[in-house]
């Protein structure tokens, strides 16, 4: 029996040797649907093989150029690592040098052994730990080969580790939202601090404030744990055997804390999508302090804004914002705040009106 990644990585390599034949597309699609887990393996191989390009052309190996456009490659846009965003197609009568080194990388890849040559080497999967991380202003989906995505805010960063008993996922810095593909043979569990969060299957969000991690449940349920608890305690044993073990079910979040034990808090659901609405791109305020929501609007951007009047950091903002529109934010915040914004360098000064610098 061929493993996941295998059969992932068979279709990959027959859909880059040409288009697929009626029956073979039916095929892929069913194979795809029957499993979450399918896609996800060949989200993850179609990445790989895309990525695999650059290794060619490190190796020297470059594929030849044809003058008959029908016969050209057509390079695939750059992706995330375990997301392929091109579909690469070259037709049977044009397979290059390249393809056919693609091929052996990817070969040797699933069978999780070295690829040496011209003093390169490529270790593909040996590793059972695979970082992920987003820029200041970006955000960045990962698909998983178990089905499961995650999307990271700004400035984020995931370590996943992936075994045949858990999947495990630590949140090092930022923020990440986890939509977690249904397995209860493999727990789900994200570290993130003190903190410990274990899922089945449902979607939620884990966010690293300095001391704090806050976990906002859209879907499902997760179980929340202070580590600080756990001693001496099995973290993937059933909760009903653990202590110090909180519930967060949907429109609930968890506030965990070095000061004080965990705390479970009910939130709308208008309120859940306003504090994820970064999932498109926007950071949106209801009566937060205007310092409160300058912290949040730096976040996104690499220029930064500076209250310069201590009076301005306690007034309120309302209102939904381009969350790398920094000039836009300062601008409707001095409107609104009989304020004025001034640029000096790559900061935006926040000042009331009658104050002069």
């Amino acid at each position: 029996m061929e493993t996941l990644s295998e059969l992932a990585a068979r279709w990959t390599v027959r859909a880059d040797a040409g288009t697929l034949s009626p029956e073979e597309q039916r095929e892929l699609d069913s194979w795809l649907a029957a499993d979450p887990r399918h896609l996800g393996a060949y989200v993850r191989a179609r990445a790989q093989w895309v990525d695999l390009d650059r290794l060619a052309a490190l190796q020297g190996f470059t594929p030849r150029q044809e003058k008959s456009p029908a016969n050209s490659r057509t390079e695939a846009p750059d992706c995330d690592l375990g997301v392929a965003s091109g579909v690469v197609t070259t037709p049977k009568s044009a397979m290059t040098t390249t393809n056919m080194f693609r091929r052996g990388l990817l070969a040797a890849a699933i069978a999780g052994v070295g690829v040496l040559g011209g003093g390169l080497s490529l270790r593909m999967f040996s590793d059972d730990k695979e970082r992920y991380s987003s820029g200041i202003g970006e955000m960045r989906r990962i698909a998983l080969v178990d089905g499961s995505m995650l999307l990271l805010n700004t400035d984020s960063e995931v370590i996943v580790r992936l075994t045949k008993q858990q999947r495990n996922i630590q949140l090092a810095r930022g923020e990440a939202l986890f939509e977690v593909a249904h397995d209860k043979s493999r727990p789900f569990i994200v570290q993130a601090n003190d903190a410990r969060v274990r899922a089945v299957g449902t979607a939620f969000a884990v966010r690293v404030q300095e001391a704090q991690v806050e976990v906002t449940v859209a879907e499902g349920v997760v179980e929340v744990t202070d580590v600080r608890s756990m001693s001496g305690l099995d973290p993937i044993a059933p909760s009903a055997s653990r202590v110090g073990v909180e519930r967060v079910t949907a429109h609930e979040r968890a506030i965990i804390s070095s000061a004080r034990p965990p705390e479970v808090l009910p939130i709308a659901p208008a309120e859940v999508e306003r504090q994820l609405a970064w999932r498109e791109g926007l950071v949106s305020f209801e009566g937060e302090t205007l310092l409160v929501a300058v912290s949040e609007i730096n976040r996104h951007n690499r220029h930064q804004i500076v209250i310069d009047e201590p009076r301005l950091a306690s007034l309120p903002i309302v209102g939904v914002f381009r969350a790398t529109d920094l000039q836009g934010f300062a601008a409707a915040a001095a409107a609104a705040l009989n304020a004025r914004a001034t640029v000096d360098g790559d900061l935006i000064r926040l000042q009331a009106k009658s104050t002069k610098r």
